[in-house]
């Protein structure tokens, strides 16, 4: 799967691909060889990184989450990306969807940065919208790679 066709150059992802890597998940070995280090520009919402933090301190500690978080800072594959635009943006995905607002901003930043919205595992709430009402945009679901 080196040059896989589904995983695009430009990638939002959601928390979910953070916490499976960290976490060592099947998923997450998928993400580290496929997304994390390739040639890809990979982005994430400071939502993200918050939601990733909390749930990395609950299922270790506190002190795993911090070193997480700031190996993912020091290493440089995920560009955060913030904004006023992108906050409109994620109110008016939310606004016509759904879904959670954090998977509103990871849709938000695909449009954005015209990729793809990556998740680690389907969620009920977002496939059910996939089929209700497209994006416009690839929406990747890494589970679905993990036995390719």
């Amino acid at each position: 799967m080196r040059d896989s066709p589904d995983l695009p150059s430009r990638l939002a992802i959601d928390s979910s691909v953070l916490i499976a890597y960290f976490l060592g998940e099947p998923t997450g070995e998928l993400a580290k060889r496929e997304i994390l280090g390739q040639h890809r520009a990979v982005y994430c919402t400071h939502l993200a990184l918050s939601e990733t933090f909390y749930i990395l301190c609950r299922a270790r500690n506190d002190k795993f989450a911090l070193g997480a978080m700031e190996t993912l800072e020091k290493t440089g594959f995920v560009k955060f990306h913030e904004s006023t635009r992108l906050d409109y943006t994620a109110g008016m995905q939310k606004c016509a969807r759904k879904i959670s607002l954090a998977d509103c901003y990871v849709f938000a930043l695909a449009r954005d940065i015209r990729g793809a919205a990556v998740f680690a595992n389907h969620e009920k709430d977002v496939s059910a919208e996939l089929e209700a009402n497209p994006p416009g945009f690839p929406v990747v679901f890494l589970e679905d790679l993990v036995t390719k």
